[in-house]
């Protein structure tokens, strides 16, 4: 299953400090078929064992995607990495989120600008939409497109 789903808490402690849920997934996309990646991946020519870069990046399983929302609203915007490999990073411009679930654990909340997403993260976000209607505001996913090894990754390469 490459899709969200989700287990709503009947007692969550956000409840009544938003009006509405969105629900966004991030993901990688590649032009090539599975199978096509694999020979290239398990390869002669790719020494390093260097995974397949994506393509592209979709928000909801499509590119350009519109996401009404209202002014002035408080959302709980559930968004989930659904990718196979890439990290992304995530924010809303013009606006600050406050990160008030990981992986399915309430936590306190946290104001931030962006969020980064690591391929199966998820995180509820409460978001105030400006109350300001003379432009739209883009949701933005941008694939992580370096990937550092840690020193002990790089030790055992």
């Amino acid at each position: 299953m490459r899709q969200a789903f989700l287990v709503n808490d009947p007692e969550g402690p956000y409840l009544g400090k938003y009006e509405k849920e969105i629900v966004l997934t991030v993901s990688d996309w590649y032009h090539e078929q599975m199978p096509t990646l694999i020979k290239k991946f398990i390869n002669v020519a790719n020494p390093t064992g260097a995974e397949p870069v994506p393509n592209a990046v979709l928000l909801n399983d499509t590119q350009n995607l519109t996401v009404a929302v209202e002014p002035g609203i408080t959302y709980l915007l559930r968004i989930i990495n659904v990718s196979a490999f890439a990290g992304h990073y995530f924010w809303i411009e013009g606006h600050t989120m406050s990160i008030v679930e990981v992986d399915g654990v309430w936590t306190d909340p946290v104001e931030t600008d962006t969020i980064y997403l690591t391929a199966a993260l998820r995180y509820g976000l409460l978001v105030t939409m400006k109350n300001d209607t003379s432009a739209n505001f883009p949701m933005i996913s941008s694939m992580d497109t370096v990937i550092e090894l840690s020193p002990l990754a790089m030790a055992v390469r």
